[in-house]
C-alpha cells in the first residue's frame, strides 16, 4: 500500500495516489491551482518515506524494495510536476507580454514562487524589447528616455528621481501603436518586369515563402513542414512567425490566431 502522512490532527494530507493524480493534470497545457502547502507536504511525504525505509534496515526485504521505488517515484514525480508548470508559467508570461488580454487569471493560480518566476520572465522579456526592438522602431524616444535621466527637472524636489519606469512604459505603448501602423500600412508595389512566364512563377514562389505572418496558436500542434522548409512544432499559447500560407490555414481551422504581419 502508498504510504500516507497524518499530521496531529489525524488528517490525510499527501500521499502516492494524489501526487500521481497532480502529475496527470499537469500533462495538460492548462493551469491548474496547487494548494499553498503542496510542495511542503510532499517533502514531508518524501522524508516519512526515508524515516520507514531506515526503520526495516533491510534493503532486501520485500518491503524495502516497495517503499525504496516509492521514493524514486516520488522524486521523480515532483521534478516533472515543477518541470511542467515552469514551462506553461514562461509561455504565458512571454505570450501576455506580447498581448494587452489580462493575464490575472493565470496569476491567480501561481504560487508566491512561481509569480516571482513570471514576473522574472516578463520584466526580462520587457527590458529586451526596450533595449533592442525601441531604437530600431523609434530612436528619438531612446535619446529623450536618456536625457529625462541625466536632466531631472530643477523645478522639482531635489531629492525626488524622475520617473524612468512611467517614462519607459510610455514609450513602449507609443512604440506599440508605431509598429501596428507600419505593419498595417500597405506593402509597396513590384516594379520589377518579368519578361516571361517563368519569371513570373520564380517571383511568386519567392513572395510566398518571404510573407510571414505573426500569430498566436490555440491548440497544440504536431510536428509539420511549411512552405519554408523549415520544420515547426507548436504548442497552445505559443507565439511564432509562420510564413502565410501556413498561417492563414492555420486561422482558418480556428487553430491560430493572426496577431500582425511581419514581412521578411
Amino acid at each position: 500500500m502508498p504510504l500516507c502522512i497524518y499530521y496531529a490532527g489525524g488528517q490525510q494530507n499527501m500521499d502516492r495516489t494524489e501526487l500521481k493524480s497532480t502529475l496527470r493534470d499537469e500533462s495538460s497545457s492548462s493551469l491548474k491551482s496547487l494548494h499553498p502547502d503542496f510542495y511542503g507536504e510532499v517533502d514531508q511525504y518524501i522524508r516519512e518515506l526515508e524515516g520507514e525505509i531506515k526503520k526495516i534496515n533491510n534493503p532486501r526485504s520485500a518491503e524495502s524494495k516497495m517503499l525504496e521505488d516509492e521514493l524514486q517515484s516520488a522524486i521523480t514525480d515532483i521534478e516533472v510536476i515543477f518541470i511542467r508548470r515552469l514551462r506553461k508559467i514562461t509561455t504565458r508570461a512571454t505570450s501576455n507580454a506580447f498581448s494587452n488580454r489580462s493575464a490575472k487569471p493565470d496569476i491567480d493560480k501561481l504560487l508566491p514562487a512561481e509569480r516571482k518566476v513570471y514576473d522574472a520572465v516578463l520584466s526580462a522579456i520587457n527590458v529586451a524589447r526596450n533595449e533592442l526592438v525601441e531604437p530600431i522602431m523609434d530612436p528619438d524616444s531612446v535619446r529623450n528616455v536618456a536625457t529625462a535621466q541625466k536632466k531631472p527637472d530643477v523645478t522639482a524636489n531635489p531629492d525626488t528621481k524622475p520617473d524612468v519606469e512611467n517614462v519607459a512604459k510610455s514609450r513602449k505603448h507609443e512604440v506599440e501603436v508605431k509598429t501596428k501602423k507600419r505593419l498595417d500600412s500597405p506593402a509597396p508595389q513590384d516594379s520589377l518586369e518579368l519578361t516571361n512566364d517563368a519569371g513570373k512563377s520564380d517571383i511568386a514562389k519567392r513572395n510566398i515563402s518571404e510573407e510571414y505572418l505573426v500569430v498566436r496558436i490555440l491548440k497544440d500542434l504536431s510536428t509539420f513542414q511549411a512552405v519554408d522548409n523549415r520544420k515547426y512544432t507548436l504548442q497552445e499559447h505559443d507565439i511564432v512567425s509562420l510564413p502565410a500560407v501556413n498561417a492563414n490555414g492555420l486561422v482558418k481551422r480556428n487553430i491560430a490566431q493572426l496577431i500582425r504581419e511581419n514581412l521578411r
